[in-house]
């Protein structure tokens, strides 16, 4: 179930319940030029976090302008060399999972303030490191980049979207406005069917070309405590974001459905936010809701109430993407 999902085909679902204001719709699209990736060095100890920075890579910023540019775009500057000198060990490791994981070479030069940073992957039983340059850049590198990430806001009880850590992504026909903390990039409140009614099969969401909001979590479906009928809403967490269009370095998923007796619970449920779970094991974390109770599950012997439904409202969920996988 869902093995191997690809990021592309997540953010192929993004489509949120409120379009977005106009200030919203002008806002650059960061993954035009380049891919994101939200590195941290994550030992599952809050407590600890304090005392570790993390830094956003992009992949592909200089050919397409300066790389102060890019970093800009995100409210962020190149990262400093004395952050990463006093970080050493954190960066060391981070660049050489990346290294290791194949999406740099063995030895890689990236653009920092002031130069070039270089990181060497464990090789022949050796650690990782990583290091300043000797030589600075010439405007004729096409190397990655490593920006600032300035957000420290982890815990579900004070993550929000503020404007410093918006960020709009373009993918499936449609720009997405989402946010990052210090962990992840977050979409919440993602429609993932049109809204359903009473006692019928969901059906897939459609809509295209809009600027959507997916900064907060849809309503949670309707229960004792309240909610909505109108409660076909998706949740994402991840490292990282592709390049438009592309499908190179897709993430697995992980797909949790809420528990609760198929009386109540939602996804928004900050017990069990994936943005721990995306950071450490660099995938992405994909939550849903579905209808519960009555409107869920009623069948009725002789009549078209089949029953069911919040099932089917999972199943539609897992089965959109196959249909998806080509747009990406």
């Amino acid at each position: 179930m869902a093995r191997h999902a690809l990021l592309a085909v997540g953010l192929a679902l993004l489509c949120s319940h409120e379009a977005s204001a106009n200030p919203i719709a002008k806002r650059a699209v960061v993954n035009a030029d380049t891919s994101l990736t939200l590195l941290y060095q994550n030992n599952l100890n809050i407590s600890d976090d304090a005392n570790h920075v993390g830094t956003i890579l992009l992949d592909g910023a200089t050919p397409g302008g300066p790389p102060e540019a890019a970093c800009a775009s995100l409210g962020e500057k190149l990262l400093p060399q004395a952050t990463l000198e006093a970080h050493e060990a954190d960066f060391a490791r981070m660049l050489g999972y990346v290294s290791l994981a194949g999406r740099a070479a063995a030895e890689q030069a990236y653009v920092v303030e002031g130069g070039l940073a270089v990181s060497s992957a464990a090789r022949n039983g050796s650690g990782p490191s990583v290091r300043m340059g000797t030589a600075a850049r010439t405007g004729g590198d096409a190397l990655p980049v490593l920006c600032t990430q300035s957000n420290n806001k982890y815990t579900p009880s004070n993550v929000t979207a503020s404007e410093a850590s918006k960020l709009a992504i373009s993918a499936a026909g449609n720009t997405y406005v989402g946010f990052r903390d210090q962990k992840s990039f977050r979409f919440l409140g993602i429609r993932y069917a049109e809204p359903p009614k009473r006692w019928e099969y969901a059906t897939t969401y459609s809509g295209t070309g809009q600027t959507l909001q997916a900064t907060n979590y849809g309503p949670q479906c309707l229960q004792g405590g309240g909610g909505s009928e109108d409660c076909l809403f998706l949740n994402i967490q991840t490292p990282y974001l592709p390049r438009a269009g592309s499908t190179k370095d897709l993430r697995p998923v992980h797909f949790w459905i809420h528990g609760g007796g198929f009386t109540g619970g939602a996804s928004s449920d900050p017990g069990a936010d994936g943005g721990q779970l995306a950071s450490r094991e660099d995938i992405v974390q994909v939550s849903i809701n579905y209808r519960l109770s009555t409107l869920g599950f009623l069948a009725v012997p002789g009549t078209n109430i089949t029953g069911n439904y919040g099932i089917a409202d999972q199943s539609l969920a897992l089965d959109v993407r196959p249909s998806l996988n080509a747009t990406g």
